[in-house]
Parts: C-alpha cells; structure tokens; sequence
C-alpha cells in the first residue's frame, strides 16, 4: 500500500471514530440533562400534592392526551419525525384545555418542554434524532407520572 492510501485509510477511520465519539458525547449529554429535569419535575409535582391538590383528571381528557404522546413516542422510535410533530402539536394543543386551573401550572411547564422539544425535532440534523429520542420519551415518561398523580388526587 502507497503512504497516500496508508493515510487515507487513518484518516477514514479517525473521521468515523470522531463520528462515533461525538454521538456518544450528545447522548451522554442529553442523559445528564434529562436527570436534571427529573430531579426538576419530581420536586415540582412533589410540591403541587403538598400545596394544592391536583384536580382529578376526567380519564377521557387525561387518556386521551396521552395515546396522543404514546402514539407520537412510538412515531419517534419508527422514524417518522413529522409525524411526531403533528402528534407532539395535537397533544399541546389538548393541553391548552387545562387552562385556569392550578393544575395549569404543571402542565404548563410540562407543555413548554414539549414545545422545545418540537421545534429541536423539526430542525435537528438525522445524526441528533437518536439523542432528540431521549428527551421525547423522558417527556412522555414525565407526562405517564403527572396523569398517574393526577388520577389519584
């Protein structure tokens, strides 16, 4: 093999071996980001169950809202980013029914990482989906608790 095709190749492998580390770093970053929200989230609902009771939540609305996030979850893990994102909106837009109640608050802040999250899959690169994917399914994660306490108020 010539010097030329001996570097080349080094330069192949290194440039796929970067590619690799940087997607794990994204990945890694996006977990401790999302261990911070789940500190955030858990003491924000803790705080609600002590300070106002959350309302009981009519299982059509709640359940609805969340075969919605499922269904859009399930979107995100079979690749069809737009179709998360019409999902994603369909289930914001259902939020916006809890408006005036105390309960709005949470599912304010809930419904602001939801829209973050919309706007990051609808501009991230193919290469960022696997990390976007993360913070999709932490959410519906956090939604599934929030319903759970709610149903139990």
């Amino acid at each position: 093999m010539t010097r030329r095709a001996e570097f080349d190749e080094r330069m192949t492998r290194r440039a796929k071996f970067d590619e690799r580390v940087t997607r794990d770093r994204a990945q890694l970053g996006m977990a401790m980001f999302l261990i911070s929200e789940a500190v955030f989230f858990f003491l924000l609902i803790l705080a609600f169950r002590y300070f106002a009771p959350l309302p009981h939540l009519s299982s059509r609305n709640g359940w609805l809202l969340t075969i919605l996030l499922l269904a859009s979850a399930l979107s995100l893990w079979r690749g069809w980013r737009w179709v998360t994102i019409a999902l994603g909106a369909a289930f914001l837009i259902g939020e916006l029914f809890f408006l005036g109640t105390t309960f709005f608050i949470l599912a304010d802040i809930h419904g602001l990482h939801i829209l973050a999250g919309l706007i990051a899959l609808a501009i991230v690169p193919a290469s960022a989906l696997r990390a976007m994917a993360l913070y999709w399914y932490f959410f519906t994660a956090v939604w599934l608790v929030i319903l759970l306490v709610a149903s139990r108020a």
